[in-house]
């Protein structure tokens, strides 16, 4: 299955119709949360969230010898875009001491410390295999259907993916407890027993033991166990989250992928629940 025929799927159509009001602003997407390293957030809608992003980092890119502090999401696309230049220069002149130094730059950014002994491990090899695996997860071109190829897959090579690909989001657990959360907001509010098969986004593993399964009842959102299943879920969220960015005011912002993957990002810190929001606010 393939971009355009999996958008014009009707339970991907009905999420898309359904999730549109969050995306606008006509619905309010109240989340809130606490965090012992960086203390409350909250928002008010999914715009909201985009505008309150915060990620903390302290990085020395490859060859230089300051080290910058962001916080904000200008300081992220910032560095962001910095590192996507890196990688794809470094492709397009084959030269994999300098790709492998900016990959290994992107996962220390997203605090993936572990990956870097995977990529140290594939040495000159990151180019090529990483550059391969491109080829099967580019949404204009990706099918679900054949991802077998796309590996290495986690949450940290998606990162390294994100920066390489047009149109390819970071899919890690937050990102995917945020669209998973309010896929089962659609079920509950429509009926539906179970998550339809292509709005199966499988859960990556959580960090310090930080909850963001939303699943409930029925309603089960799948474990990801292998690169395949991991490929699958964050090509589907790229072909998500590109229609989401697609309408305003996300559509206005300079990068509204990354503006409206940075929404789910904060918003997916825990499961969004809006029962649990109603519940608090009576």
């Amino acid at each position: 299955m393939k971009r355009t025929e999996y958008l014009a799927d009707p339970d991907v159509r009905s999420f898309l119709d359904w999730v549109a009001p969050f995306v606008s602003g006509e619905r309010p997407l109240r989340q809130n949360w606490r965090s012992p390293r960086w203390g409350p957030w909250s928002c008010e809608t999914l715009f909201d969230a985009y505008r309150s992003y915060e990620w903390p980092f302290s990085l020395v890119l490859p060859g230089d010898t300051e080290r910058p502090v962001g916080k904000t999401y200008q300081d992220t696309a910032a560095v962001l875009g910095e590192l996507s230049k890196r990688l794809r220069e470094s492709a397009a002149n084959e030269d994999p001491a300098a790709f492998l130094d900016a990959a290994v730059a992107v996962v220390l950014w997203g605090g993936l410390h572990r990956n870097e002994r995977g990529l140290r491990e594939l040495g000159k090899d990151a180019l090529p295999v990483l550059t391969g695996a491109t080829q099967f997860l580019d949404p204009a071109n990706a099918d679900l259907n054949h991802l077998a190829g796309a590996r290495p897959m986690n949450s940290g090579f998606s990162k390294i993916y994100s920066l390489l690909i047009d149109g390819f989001p970071i899919y890690d657990s937050r990102v995917a407890c945020a669209l998973a959360s309010l896929v089962r907001l659609l079920c509950e509010e429509t009926g539906r027993a179970k998550v339809p098969e292509q709005l199966q986004l499988a859960l990556p593993p959580s960090r310090a033991g930080i909850g963001r399964d939303p699943s409930c009842g029925s309603l089960v959102f799948r474990r990801i166990w292998t690169p395949g299943r991991y490929a699958r879920s964050n090509v589907m969220a790229a072909w998500l989250l590109g229609a989401l960015a697609a309408n305003p005011p996300f559509s206005g912002e300079d990068d509204p992928l990354l503006a409206v993957e940075s929404a789910m990002f904060m918003v997916g810190f825990r499961v969004y629940s809006e029962r649990a929001r109603r519940a608090h606010e009576a």
